[in-house]
């Protein structure tokens, strides 16, 4: 078990900061990107990734910090959290495909401006999988129980908040009106429940 936590430990603190710094580069500056041949803007993702874990793969030790060590309810709580991200991912992996989700409608001409998604559970919430990653993020903190993580993981959420308000921007500009009115109706993150 303490090697599933410190693969999951180093996975968090090596590869998901890069995921969660590159899309606030990638949406407010899609109109730029869209001028570049997507094969080279990916290519410097690539290089950028590459630069990044092998940086910090030098600082793993310091980054994990304090092991808590395992612990039962924490852990019951992170894979309830999996649980729920499923849920979501298999709610939505229908609607977003591979090339959608590494960002080819906002650094591709050919990808824009693409279709404003609506329906099945884009009609419930309007980034779930963003509310996927959060959930799956949180679940990994709890079953690692490891300080930097904990860190790691709270610092990113705000981060992912950010990405979220600099996407719906950028959305706005490809889609217009229709995501303006989508978004009055549509809760941004959480389900508007009512009560009677």
């Amino acid at each position: 078990m303490d090697t599933v936590r410190y693969v999951l430990a180093y996975i968090t603190v090596v590869f998901i900061p890069f995921v969660y710094v590159l899309w606030p580069l990638v949406h407010p500056f899609a109109n730029y990107w869209r001028k570049i041949n997507p094969g080279q803007i990916y290519g410097i993702f690539f290089l950028l990734l590459v630069a990044t874990i092998f940086t910090l793969s030098h600082f793993v030790e310091f980054l994990i910090g304090t092991d808590y060590g395992f612990n039962l309810f924490l852990t019951m709580a992170g894979v309830s959290c999996w649980v729920v991200a499923t849920v979501i991912w298999s709610k939505r992996r229908k609607y977003l495909t591979v090339k959608i989700l590494l960002g080819f409608p906002e650094v591709s001409k050919e990808g824009y401006p693409g279709k404003l998604l609506t329906e099945g559970i884009y009609s419930k919430i309007r980034h779930p999988r963003y509310l996927e990653m959060m959930v799956e993020n949180i679940g990994s903190a709890l079953v690692v129980n490891m300080l930097g993580v904990y860190i790691i993981v709270a610092l990113l959420i705000p981060a992912l908040y950010i990405t979220i308000l600099l996407e719906e921007r950028e959305l706005i500009d490809r889609f217009g009106d229709d995501y303006v009115e989508y978004s009055k109706s549509v809760p941004r993150l959480f389900l508007k429940i009512k009560f009677k």
